[in-house]
């Protein structure tokens, strides 16, 4: 389920998912850097620019090249707040985007986990930029997360 709104100049993505795998096991996937590649769509040409950890800690900085529109952009993110097997949040430090913030968050369910994204951001001339640019792409993104996610944590 992917969702979006608005609110006091921010736009909004809210997505969820429950998947088959416990909680441990998910949040090690997405707590791993690397793993990322794996959840984005080919056509972005995403690559990570620096050696990356394993792992995920506050004040861990990633540096990014990814193709937006056919247009070659740098990104750099930082994670800001940190709870093993609870949640994690990066936030754009360098980008496309005016503000940028991605909350992960985990939730066991018996034996599976539920997972929830919730993406604050800001846009270059706000609601006109967001409907003719950003909200079909990042529909797009997240619906190919969704499908990853998916495949690679079926039973």
């Amino acid at each position: 389920m992917i969702e979006f709104s608005n609110e006091k100049g921010f736009f909004k993505l809210t997505a969820h998912q429950k998947v088959k795998k416990n909680i441990y096991e998910v949040f090690s996937f997405f707590e791993t850097p690397k793993n990322l590649n794996l959840l984005t769509p080919p056509w972005l040409n995403f690559k990570i620019k620096n050696p990356v950890p394993n792992s995920t800690y506050i004040g861990l900085e990633i540096s990014y090249k990814l193709y937006l529109h056919k247009i070659p952009m740098n990104w750099k993110s930082r994670i800001i707040t940190y709870k093993k097997n609870k949640y994690f949040c990066d936030k754009q430090i360098l980008g496309p985007y005016l503000f940028w913030e991605h909350n992960h968050k985990f939730i066991k369910d018996g034996e599976n986990t539920i997972i929830h994204d919730f993406v604050d951001y800001k846009v270059p001339l706000g609601r006109l930029i967001n409907i003719l640019f950003v909200k079909n792409k990042l529909k797009k993104i997240f619906e190919y997360r969704y499908k990853k996610i998916e495949e690679l944590f079926k039973r």
